[in-house]
C-alpha cells in the first residue's frame, strides 16, 4: 500500500514539473531560452535524484515487504504446525477415549459375569458354587472330594482331612434377591427386615449343613459358605450356628478356613501317640474305679461312724449335765441355812 502511494506522488510530482516548465515556455521570450533551459537541467537533475530516492525508498520497502512475508509465511507455517500437532493430539484423545470406554464396558461385563458366578441364579440356588469350585480345584487331588454323600444326600464339596474323616462344605446360597434388596433399600425399616430375612435364611442354611455330619464318616462340624453381603449381617447368629455344630465362613474366607482345618488335624493327628492316650485313659479309668469305691465303701463306713460317735457324745453330755444339775440342787438347802445366798445355776455360770 505504501509503495503504490509513493508511485503514485512521484508521478504527481513528475506531471506538475513537466506542466510548470511547459507553462513557463510558453510564457518566456526568445531571449530567455538558455535560462529556462538551464532551470529545466537543474529541475531534471533534481527530480532525478528526488527519483532515486524514492527508488531507495521503495526498496526498502519492499526488501521489508519481503521480510515481513517471509516472517508471515513463519509464523503462518508454525500456527500451521500447531494445528497439524493439536489435530493429531484430539486424535489420540479420542482414540484414548474410545479405548478407555471399551475397557470400562468389558471392566462391566467382567463384574456382571463375576456377580453372576458369585451369586448364581435364583433358579439354581446355587450362590458362588463355580468361584469355590474354582478355588477349591487348587487344592491337592487328593484333599478333594466332590459330591459326597452322608445318608440320602449329597454335599457339593468335602475336605478329607489327615485323620481320614472328611469336612463337610456346602455353597448353595438361594437368597440372593434379598441380598439385592437390601443394598438397593434406603428405608431403615426395610432394611433390618430383609437383614432378619437374611439372616433366618443363613440358619435355615445351617440346618441343612447340619444333616451331612455323621461322627463315623465327617468331623463333628460342617462348614456352610456364604457370599461376604450375607456374612457382614449375619455376626449375631453365629453362636446360634455354633450350637448346631455348623460354621458359616464367606467366600474370602473360604480356602483360608480350609487350611487352617486342615493343619489343625494334621499337627493334632501327629502329636498323639495312641499307645500313650490308651495307657493314660486306662489309669484314669482305674482312678475313677477307686474314687467310686471309696464312694460306696469306707466313706459311708467312717460317716456313720461320725454319726455313731455324735450320738454316743451327745449321750455323755445329757448324763453329765444331768448330774450337775442334782448336784446343783443337793447344795442349795445347805446354803439356805448358813445365810448365803443361792448358788446360781452351773449352766448360767461364766466360765
Amino acid at each position: 500500500m505504501e509503495i503504490v502511494l509513493m508511485v503514485a506522488l512521484g508521478a504527481i510530482a513528475v506531471g506538475a514539473i513537466a506542466f510548470a516548465v511547459a507553462s513557463r515556455g510558453r510564457q518566456s521570450p526568445p531571449s530567455t531560452d538558455n535560462t529556462s533551459l538551464l532551470q529545466l537541467t537543474q529541475s531534471l537533475a533534481w527530480i532525478q535524484t528526488e527519483l532515486r530516492g524514492l527508488t531507495e525508498r521503495l526498496s526498502g520497502v519492499e526488501q521489508y515487504q519481503r521480510q515481513a512475508n517471509q516472517g508471515l509465511s513463519g509464523t503462518a507455517e508454525a500456527i500451521r504446525q500447531e494445528l497439524s500437532k493439536a489435530k493429531t493430539d484430539l486424535t489420540e484423545l479420542q482414540a484414548n477415549a474410545r479405548a478407555r470406554q471399551q475397557q470400562e464396558q468389558q471392566t462391566a461385563e467382567s463384574i456382571r459375569r463375576l456377580e453372576s458366578i458369585i451369586a448364581g441364579t435364583q433358579s439354581k440356588g446355587s450362590a458362588g458354587e463355580n468361584i469355590l469350585d474354582a478355588v477349591f480345584a487348587k487344592l491337592p487331588p487328593e484333599w478333594q472330594v466332590r459330591d459326597y454323600r452322608v445318608g440320602n444326600k449329597a454335599v457339593e464339596f468335602g475336605l478329607r482331612l489327615p485323620n481320614g474323616h472328611i469336612l463337610p462344605v456346602d455353597s448353595k446360597w438361594p437368597a440372593t434377591n434379598l441380598i439385592e434388596q437390601f443394598v438397593a433399600s434406603q428405608d431403615m425399616a426395610e432394611r433390618q427386615k430383609l437383614k432378619s430375612d437374611i439372616q433366618r435364611a443363613v440358619i435355615a442354611k445351617a440346618r441343612e449343613v447340619k444333616k451331612y455330619v455323621d461322627p463315623n464318616l465327617t468331623v463333628s462340624f460342617g462348614v456352610a459358605a456364604i457370599p461376604d453381603a450375607a456374612y457382614d449381617l449375619c455376626a449375631e447368629i453365629q453362636v446360634d450356628s455354633l450350637k448346631m455344630n455348623v460354621a458359616i465362613i464367606s467366600y474370602s474366607m473360604f480356602l483360608p478356613y480350609l487350611l487352617l482345618v486342615f493343619h489343625t488335624i494334621l499337627k493334632t493327628s501327629q502329636s498323639v501317640d495312641l499307645q500313650k492316650m490308651e495307657s493314660y485313659l486306662q489309669c484314669s479309668q482305674q482312678s475313677l474305679e477307686a474314687v467310686r469305691e471309696e464312694l460306696e465303701g469306707r466313706l459311708p463306713r467312717a460317716i456313720k461312724s461320725l454319726s455313731n460317735s455324735r450320738d454316743d457324745m451327745a449321750l455323755h453330755l445329757s448324763k453329765v449335765r444331768t448330774s450337775l444339775i442334782s448336784l446343783q440342787a443337793a447344795s442349795s438347802p445347805s446354803q439356805a441355812n448358813q445365810g448365803l445366798p443361792p448358788a446360781a445355776p452351773l449352766e448360767n455360770r461364766e466360765p
